[in-house]
């Protein structure tokens, strides 16, 4: 059995996908690549795959070396990739999200006032905030934001405390800004 691992091509953030080819679990090259085309998100499915460096095209399962890594395409040329950079997991904080089709008519309806100065309709969603303990991002509690832990900053500073389990004087944002309030 080999250890093997997948990457996309040209995606320094695909996180790569272990997998363990024998001769029972993939009988033939092709069957691998129809496994693979299922795992990485590629356009027309895995139709080719390389060395790391891309210069090397392997076309049999005897050609995949236990413990080294390939890159996976849907065309011939092969975009190099970065190992030590795909390796890596992207730490929690790091990972952004797009904005919400939801979260954008949420502000431009609150953006959007009438002559009057009223708000046309009030949406009000709950916000959920993920906080990490410094140091230690193992220690993460979920919270939602409400009037009733939100009146003052140092109720909410409290809240936290509790949520977390030991004292909360400061909070950052995850690129590093303190919270003033």
């Amino acid at each position: 059995a080999k250890r093997i691992c997948f990457y996309k091509s040209g995606d320094p953030q695909f996180n790569g996908i272990k997998m363990v080819i024998n001769n029972r679990s993939y009988k033939t090259f092709d069957a691998l690549l129809d496994s693979l085309s299922k795992r990485v998100p590629l356009p027309f499915g895995v139709r080719n795959i390389s060395t790391p460096k891309g210069r090397h095209s392997i076309t049999n399962l005897e050609d995949l070396e236990d413990g080294k890594s390939y890159i996976c395409s849907h065309q011939r040329k092969m975009k190099p990739i970065n190992l030590e950079q795909a390796s890596k997991r992207p730490l929690p904080w790091q990972i952004s999200r797009p904005i919400s089709t939801r979260h954008r008519a949420v502000q431009s309806v609150r953006e959007n006032e009438d002559g009057l100065g009223h708000q046309e309709s009030k949406i009000t969603t709950p916000k959920k905030m993920l906080v990490f303990k410094n140091g230690d991002v193992r220690l993460r509690r979920t919270m939602v934001l409400a009037k009733k832990n939100t009146q003052t900053f140092e109720a909410f500073l409290d809240y936290i405390s509790e949520l977390m389990q030991f004292p909360v004087v400061k909070l950052y944002t995850t690129d590093g800004r303190k919270v003033r309030i």
